[in-house]
């Protein structure tokens, strides 16, 4: 690899090879000889040579040329391309000022292509301003010179002024402008207050306030002493300042500056001290006689006295003790059972008992006919009281006792229980709350208390969950009582006429408030399941007519839809995807069915078909004799199983699978649906055949059905029935007509909307769906109608819904909708 050689400011030396070179050594030999000129006094030029093509190849020499005279502001080199560089070389020329290191101040770029051998040469000229020819280029121009019309001027020195007084000090800072907190002048000796800074004038405060000759200089001096007692006398070596330091006066005259109560001039006190400090103590002071008080009792004795203005240390001015060497011995001591004269009273152990009676159950009471005598009761034995311990082995029964209702003469005084055996609460007189028993000792054994037991509340339970409304009112019940089968002992519904919500309820995904927190579903117990059209490939693309759940089961699976050209399919369990039964039982269209407690779907169809599929074969496939379209099915499983259908001829027919079926009845009405809560009741809905008017009709057994009044527009027809309870059943139709059995009659319900309602399912009071001709469902609390819970778009029909409980809901129309709640994403 070649380099770039420097020439300086003479020619360019070259120098060959002696050897034939390869292509890449003919290449490399090819240079550039670079000619930089600059027209002021810069401090350093570099040339950089890099490979166009690839710039991290460069090379770059500098050269210092402050010194250089105007003349000779030249510098030349040499560049020599390396063998991997390309034929295109960049080269830039640039001036620092004062130094290599110093700011760019100029730049010159060429480009060079060595297509050829031998040196091209580049001239690159360099310029910048430098009007007073210091060597410093202007701050407009880049560089760093405050004044270049000034070359004695390059940069200004500032210094900082941190107490803002117009002197700065420590490290000095060059720049054109001064920075904020920085001026030009510097000798501050504290740049932290303004009470210090040349120029000031000398204050007597312990400062060097004018920066020079020291503190408080040129000021008059004056003598202070140290008083340390602060009395306002000192003493101890001179101090000399033009003011009082802290702590120190102008006399020197105390005799102990330790002690604020002696100094010169002080009135002598009776203390054991030298006052006034004239070498004397206590004098000209009043003298009283002190005793001798050896045992620090308070009392001393006659016998060794002082004279003294106050009392020495262990003498007093009583001389009454008795005993001077025992400090539980004077006049004021307590006189205490020990054979001593404590009290100096000239007796012994007087007002004191020495009779102790044995208290074994430690009651403090004692038993009068066991005693022993001493200053000190031994062990077990306490003084004498008035009544004495009546049972000496029991704490609890004493003279001070208080009578308590247990059976026991607690309180020594000859009775038993004697305060609660009068009053109206006395004890064994009968009771009531409203439980009845007798008046016996509470626990606690102040008082009586009925024993009768405590009754249990119980609430209306109108819904049957176990729960009663929370604003239910309590009904007491004795043990023993019989309870109605509609009473709960809890009373936190907080909907008793729903069954699906209770307080103490788990959440399911049902759109109810089950546990009565609030809100509904909460948790996320439907796992972002809603109302959703399904879409698989088994129920796309055909008209489905009727669904079927199983009711027997919890889930309420499997679950089997059927339609139109012998459409049919189930789905299994939750989650699953329907499987196709198409044609399994011929190609009838089939229009209701209804589902066994084995799983086995029974189908009604069109020209008068009836068939039972198991899921794996048409077991079961007969044709009513003479009947159109069957339009109706529901079955029992409580004995026989047996299956009722109607059909659009007006016949109600009872069919025993394996058996042929058996007509019932033959009436006019075109029938709709048939539907029962058990077999002691069916309802019929349909229409007149000639009025075209709503009809309802009754089975109860025998051969004949008997009709119903109700009422409705000329022209309707009941489409649907569902029977939720013998007393209560709900029926729909045409032109809005929604209708509610209430064990008696039937009557108009307000429907939530105008249209024509296609199907209900009610499996409970407060569960009631309906579906519409324009693909609308809607839930009846009983009370209230809901706002829609699925609306269909565009709108289309949904001609069935069943359900056994709110949590898992299908409805389905024409042109393959199966809708299901709720359906997980």
């Amino acid at each position: 690899m070649r380099f770039m050689k420097p020439l300086g400011l003479g020619a360019v030396l070259m120098l060959c090879a002696c050897t034939v070179p390869s292509l890449e050594e003919l290449l490399s030999d090819r240079s550039v000889k670079v000619e930089a000129t600059f027209d002021f006094k810069a401090g350093c030029i570099a040339v950089l040579a890099r490979d166009k093509a690839a710039p991290d190849k460069s090379r770059t020499t500098r050269f210092e040329a402050a010194q250089l005279d105007a003349s000779k502001r030249r510098v030349d080199t040499e560049v020599q391309r390396g063998a991997d560089w390309g034929p295109t070389l960049e080269i830039i020329a640039t001036a620092h000022e004062q130094s290599c290191t110093g700011p760019e101040v100029a730049r010159s770029t060429k480009t060079v292509t060595l297509d050829t051998e031998g040196v091209k040469t580049v001239s690159l000229a360099l310029s910048a301003v430098d009007a007073d020819g210091d060597g410093f280029v202007p701050t407009s121009g880049g560089g760093t010179d405050c004044d270049d019309n000034n070359a004695a001027v390059s940069q200004r020195t500032f210094y900082r002024d941190g107490d803002g007084d117009g002197y700065g000090a420590g490290e000095p800072m060059k720049g054109c402008v001064a920075p904020a907190q920085y001026v030009a002048r510097d000798g501050d000796c504290d740049d932290t207050t303004t009470e210090r800074a040349p120029g000031r004038t000398e204050l007597c405060d312990g400062l060097d306030n004018d920066c020079a000759n020291g503190i408080d200089n040129g000021l008059v001096l004056s003598s202070f002493y140290l008083d340390a007692d602060h009395d306002g006398a000192g003493a101890g070596p001179v101090v000399m300042a033009c003011a009082a330091p802290p702590n120190h006066v102008a006399s020197s005259d105390d005799c102990d500056d330790s002690d604020p109560q002696r100094k010169p001039g002080l009135a002598e006190v009776c203390d054991d001290k030298d006052n006034d400090c004239d070498n004397l103590v206590d004098e000209g002071l009043p003298v009283s006689t002190f005793y001798r008080d050896r045992d620090g009792d308070g009392f001393g004795t006659a016998t060794d006295t002082q004279q003294k203005c106050r009392a020495p240390t262990g003498y007093v001015v009583g001389n009454t003790d008795c005993n001077d060497n025992a400090v539980s011995v004077n006049p004021n001591a307590r006189e205490v059972c020990n054979d001593f004269d404590d009290n100096c009273r000239n007796g012994v152990d007087e007002g004191f008992n020495k009779v102790w009676y044995r208290d074994a159950d430690g009651d403090t009471y004692g038993k009068q006919s066991d005693s022993v005598t001493g200053c000190t009761p031994p062990a077990g034995y306490v003084a004498p009281t008035s009544f004495f311990d009546c049972n000496d082995s029991d704490r609890t029964v004493n003279p001070g006792a208080t009578e308590k209702c247990n059976d026991i003469d607690d309180n020594c005084m000859g009775g038993t229980d004697e305060p609660f055996t009068s009053g109206s609460t006395r004890k064994g007189d009968s009771c009531s709350t409203p439980c009845t028993g007798i008046y016996v000792c509470n626990a606690a054994q102040d008082g009586t208390i009925c024993n009768a037991p405590s009754p249990t509340n119980y609430y209306t339970d109108a819904d049957g969950d176990g729960d009663g409304a929370t604003s239910a009112t309590a009904q007491p019940y004795c043990p023993g009582q019989s309870v109605p089968p509609n009473l709960a002992d809890r009373n936190t519904d907080c909907d008793d006429t729903d069954k699906y919500n209770k307080g103490n309820g788990i959440e399911v995904c049902d759109q109810r408030d089950n546990n009565c927190n609030a809100p509904a579903d909460e948790d996320n117990v439907c796992m972002g399941g809603d109302w959703k059209a399904l879409t698989d490939p088994a129920v796309m693309g055909r008209d489905w007519n009727t669904v079927a759940i199983n009711k027997d089961s919890a889930s309420g699976y499997p679950v089997w839809i059927a339609g139109a050209n012998g459409a049919l399919a189930r789905r299994s369990g939750a989650g699953e995807t329907f499987t196709s039964f198409d044609g399994e039982c011929g190609f009838t269209t089939w229009n209701a069915a209804w589902v066994g407690n084995d799983g086995s779907v029974y189908l009604a169809g069109n020209a008068g078909k009836l068939a039972r599929y198991t899921g794996t074969a048409c077991d079961q496939l007969v044709t009513l004799v003479g009947v159109s379209n069957v339009t109706g099915i529901i079955g029992f499983e409580d004995a026989t199983l047996t299956l009722y259908a109607v059909d659009e001829n007006g016949r109600l027919h009872s069919w025993v699978p394996g058996n042929t079926p058996v007509r019932l009845d033959d009436n006019a009405p075109i029938y709709r649906d048939v539907h029962g809560f058990d077999r002691t009741r069916l309802f019929i809905a349909g229409e007149d055949g000639t009025n075209k008017a709503p009809v309802m009709e009754t089975y109860t057994g025998g051969l004949n059905t008997t009709n119903m009044s109700v009422s409705g527009p000329t022209g309707a027809s009941l489409r649907s029935v569902w029977m939720a309870s013998p007393t209560l059943a709900y029926a729909v139709g045409d032109s809005s007509m929604i209708l509610r059995w209430s064990g008696t009659s039937w009557a108009a319900v307000t429907p939530p909307a105008v249209g024509d309602y296609t199907s209900v399912c009610a499996p409970d009071s407060t569960s009631v769906y309906v579906t519409n001709a324009t693909g609308v469902i809607y839930r009846y609390t009983g009370v209230q109608w809901l706002p829609p819970l699925y609306t269909s778009s565009p709108p289309n029909p949904l001609r069935d819904i069943a359900s056994v409980n709110p949590a898992n809901i299908w409805a389905v129309g024409p042109g393959g909708r199966v809708i299901h709640f709720p359906e997980l994403p």
